[in-house]
């Protein structure tokens, strides 16, 4: 897993091009979902349902209804244990007939929940160079609590590091959202998604260079 200190010089070094590649858009959305969640009783309320499932996009990820339908059972429960979250989900297969572990999903139905949570995406995998691996449902499950775990501690530590308050506070100046709008880990995870997403373009254009096949 890259260390506390890279990720810290790449957000500081990159800070202008990670925040020039965030919109206001994504800003808006995700403060509606906050809001519309806590009004509370998501199970009826089927546009807070339909805006979730595009911006964090369960529809395209070869999910059944069922599947879908249970995530939202779990997150108006509340439900705040990661495995049994991931239990829960893995019971049901997807379109494919497969059961899986959505360790992606159910970061973000924790975060929901709790905004001081972080998401697991990956974006970040690539980034914190770590990812869900094992061949059976108990050790990809425990994996994933590993990852977890390693990930609540760097945002913690991360958020303590004066470079990163910096970049925060230019995050909160250009979108116009304080921190009861949106928590420093989720502002966090904005920047970290699109360092994330910089450093994949960043590779896909280096991977076309001289490629005279025309494949990627």
């Amino acid at each position: 897993m890259k260390s506390q200190s890279q990720i810290i010089k790449e957000i500081d070094e990159k800070q202008d091009a990670i925040l020039s590649n965030l919109n206001f858009e994504s800003i808006v959305v995700y403060s509606f979902l906050k809001d519309e969640y806590t009004k509370g009783n998501i199970l009826s309320n089927f546009v807070f349902q339909f805006v979730f499932r595009s911006y964090y996009r369960l529809d395209n990820a070869g999910l059944s209804d069922e599947i879908k339908s249970r995530f939202f059972e779990l997150l108006s429960e509340k439900q705040i244990d990661l495995k049994t979250i991931l239990s829960e989900l893995h019971k049901i297969p997807t379109l494919k007939g497969k059961k899986t572990i959505q360790f992606s999903f159910a970061t973000k139905l924790l975060h929901t929940i709790d905004n001081n949570k972080p998401i697991f995406d990956s974006e970040i995998a690539k980034l914190i160079k770590s990812k869900q691996d094992g061949s059976d449902k108990e050790t990809k499950i425990c994996s994933c609590l590993k990852i977890y775990d390693f990930l609540k501690e760097l945002y913690a530590k991360l958020k303590e590091d004066y470079k990163i308050k910096k970049v925060i506070s230019k995050f909160r100046t250009k979108f116009k959202v304080d921190d009861e709008k949106i928590s420093d880990t989720k502002v966090l995870d904005f920047i970290m998604w699109s360092l994330g997403k910089l450093k994949k373009e960043k590779q896909n254009s280096v991977k076309g260079i001289g490629d005279c096949s025309g494949k990627k």
